[in-house]
């Protein structure tokens, strides 16, 4: 397994929920079971379709949320928070090889090159 695996993995995934919070914020007929509570969704698609929100802008947001929360992670187990003094934690793959330092730059020059980030 490479880096670009591991981080299209997570891109892959950031997709998918951006995809689905933000259908479920401004599509008043998304199927809202994987949600724990249903009102609040409800409550706000209301606000944003009173309001005139664009769809699109609700998923830019979630987009740029759940991109800052992937770099923050990456950035604890390359060792860029407190948790460091503490110790390292260290990715690797099921033979044993270290997936690399600097992940969390490395994931944002793969969104920059796979076109997700400009």
């Amino acid at each position: 397994m490479h880096e670009s695996d591991f981080f299209e993995d997570i891109a892959v995934s950031m997709d998918s929920w951006v995809k689905a919070a933000g259908d479920a914020l401004t599509k008043p007929e998304t199927d809202l079971v994987w949600v724990e509570e249903q009102e609040p969704y409800q409550n706000l698609q209301r606000a944003l379709a009173a309001t005139g929100v664009d769809g699109d802008d609700v998923k830019k947001v979630f987009a740029e949320c759940l991109r800052g929360f992937a770099v923050s992670i990456l950035t604890s187990i390359d060792g860029g928070t407190a948790l460091a003094e503490k110790g390292r934690v260290h990715l690797v793959d099921e033979d044993g090889n270290n997936l690399g330092e600097s992940l969390h730059d490395g994931f944002v020059g793969y969104l920059l090159e796979s076109g997700r980030l400009r």
